[in-house]
């Protein structure tokens, strides 16, 4: 194998390693801007060094109670290089250029590609906390698999019998929006 493969490989492998799925503090600043007690809530960890956090990430608090990245700080470079990385690998053409160059198949990518790994812990998460969420992306993906757009009110019929339509939606949006998808 030569070097340029090499190193290829090992960027993937390294980009894999720190990804969202596997770093809690890169997980939390792709998810940015989220509300403080939400955030909080969901990594208590981090609440321990608040203030270094803050400062190191270049974090602030809005006027709303959210906690966001500031433009050109650390934290914002970080979620933008995972979001322009995800856009990458989302992108059937510009994945087998890179996955040429690194002379690696794609069935042997799944095992360290961040993007997937990003997906599984996403869908995880949506499985314990609200299966409602799950039966709903369900109905979208469904929906979408003979088709290029659906509309919203298509959905909406489909899913009828789901509680809280609205709010899920929203929520599935907003993981949409991290994986480059458009509902």
């Amino acid at each position: 194998m030569s070097s340029l493969q090499e190193d290829v490989r090992n960027l993937l492998k390294l980009l894999h390693s720190v990804s969202p799925a596997y770093n809690s503090i890169v997980q939390a600043l792709f998810i940015l801007p989220q509300r403080a007690r939400v955030l909080m809530g969901m990594y208590p960890e981090l609440t321990e060094k608040e203030e270094e956090l803050m400062e190191l990430f270049s974090l602030r608090y809005s006027e709303k109670g959210f906690i966001e990245a500031s433009h050109g700080g650390l934290g914002h470079h970080l979620a933008s290089l995972y979001r322009r990385l995800f856009g990458i690998l989302a992108d059937a053409k510009t994945r087998g250029l890179l996955l040429s160059l690194a002379n690696i198949s794609e069935e042997e990518f799944k095992e360290f590609d961040p993007l997937r790994a990003w997906m599984e812990v996403s869908l995880k998460y949506l499985a314990e906390v609200n299966k409602d969420a799950l039966k709903l992306l369900d109905i979208v993906v469904t929906k979408l698999s003979d088709k290029e757009s659906v509309s919203l009110d298509e959905i909406r019929q489909a899913a009828s019998d789901i509680k809280n339509f609205d709010a899920l939606m929203r929520i599935l949006d907003r993981i949409s929006e991290n994986y480059f998808l458009s509902l």
